[in-house]
């Protein structure tokens, strides 16, 4: 068999090797969480299930077809099982999710002050999520950002959350839990690791879509009192913005008004406006694909970088009033992987596929931090 199933306790003492037995094996892995959820059906008697319980470990690996050892390519916990009778069919459904989950079961409260990110994320590991679950981390795999934040305050959020709130916070980074149970944070990769030919070969339903829906090119912001009044700003019109005026020229306007009360300033208000339109003045696309015959774990490193479909001559190209607004191949972000074993014992890959946004738009949760840093100071 080319895969194999491996349950084993919580102490991870292997009871049950799966090869020829599990039907509708699928798993997934993310960009942001790492191993995502699995499932697979067992042709067993009702109630005659023995090694299947919460929290049990699951293992799926794939014969290496050079060296014909079985290697690890997804790791997880069982969250539920559910047997079932269907005309004289006795199954039992297995289901479950990746090491990520645990972090959803760990509260903390803790403040921190004018520490770098990662330093943080270290912090709440050591003290939190290693003392109390089954992850763990190499120091290499947890790496600095560009930013150390006033203040982060934690009160009565899980690990989940709170190492979720650093990830924004710092922006551009790619986070989770791998097959090991490792928890890594990286910097996003900018380069494209994964260039396949978009007709015949391995890349199969190829197709991607853009979203107009979202756009933004005017902000209207209503910030907090000066000298008795209210605080307000446009962009464009107040200040400038080449995004916003190239976007208006593309698309018309579209507008949003944002509200806080601790923008008080010209520069705050400009700065915030930016970051929005870097974020949401284009097209928003999204795409996905079929791998088959692909022999390779996508995530064998981390961060994933980027997927690109090789084609012949310009992908895509949209005219306003005669030109061009957009050329050339599009590169995306892989967003989540799905993994499925079809009735042959083949493998099957799923892309979902999200564009690259500019670095600028990682930006955003760093300045509500300030903004909020200055909120509570009462400034």
């Amino acid at each position: 068999m080319n895969y194999r199933i491996e349950l084993a306790d919580r102490s991870f003492n292997v009871l049950e090797y799966l090869e020829k037995e599990a039907m509708g094996v699928s798993w997934e892995y993310a960009r942001i969480g790492g191993c995502g959820s699995f499932s697979f059906d067992l042709p067993r008697e009702l109630c005659n299930e023995k090694y299947i319980s919460g929290d049990f470990n699951v293992k799926i690996k794939r014969r290496n077809p050079a060296t014909g050892a079985y290697d690890l390519w997804y790791q997880g916990i069982v969250e539920r099982k559910e047997p079932s009778l269907r005309g004289a069919r006795e199954t039992v459904q297995v289901t479950g999710h990746g090491y990520f989950a645990q972090l959803g079961r760990i509260r903390l409260t803790e403040t921190y002050s004018s520490t770098e990110i990662s330093v943080i994320v270290k912090d709440i590991l050591d003290t939190y999520v290693t003392p109390n679950t089954d992850i763990t981390y190499d120091a290499g795999d947890i790496e600095a950002t560009s930013f150390t934040p006033d203040t982060l305050e934690f009160k009565n959020v899980t690990a989940l959350e709170a190492l979720q709130t650093c990830a924004e916070t710092a922006g551009g980074v790619e986070y989770g839990v791998d097959r090991n149970r490792k928890f890594i944070f990286k910097a996003r990769s900018t380069t494209v690791n994964f260039l396949l030919p978009a007709s015949g070969g391995k890349l199969r339903d190829y197709s991607y879509e853009d979203d107009f829906s979202a756009i933004v090119n005017q902000v209207f912001i209503q910030g907090g009192d000066v000298s008795g009044s209210p605080f307000t700003y446009s962009v464009p019109g107040d200040g400038s913005s080449t995004l916003a005026t190239v976007s208006q020229l593309k698309y018309g306007r579209r507008d949003r008004v944002i509200q806080n009360s601790a923008i008080v300033t010209n520069a705050v208000a400009q700065q915030f406006a930016d970051t929005i339109f870097a974020e949401f003045s284009d097209v928003v696309r999204r795409g996905r694909g079929r791998l088959v015959d692909y022999e390779d774990l996508i995530e064998d490193t981390t961060p994933l970088g980027l997927f690109q479909a090789k084609v012949r001559g310009t992908t895509y190209g949209e005219k306003h009033y005669g030109t061009f607004l957009y050329s050339g191949p599009i590169s995306f972000q892989i967003d989540r992987i799905t993994y499925s074993i079809n009735k042959d014992s083949d493998l099957e890959i799923g892309l979902t596929l999200g564009e690259l946004r500019p670095d600028e738009a990682e930006y955003i949760s760093r300045l509500e931090n300030r903004i909020e840093a200055i909120r509570t100071a009462g400034l």
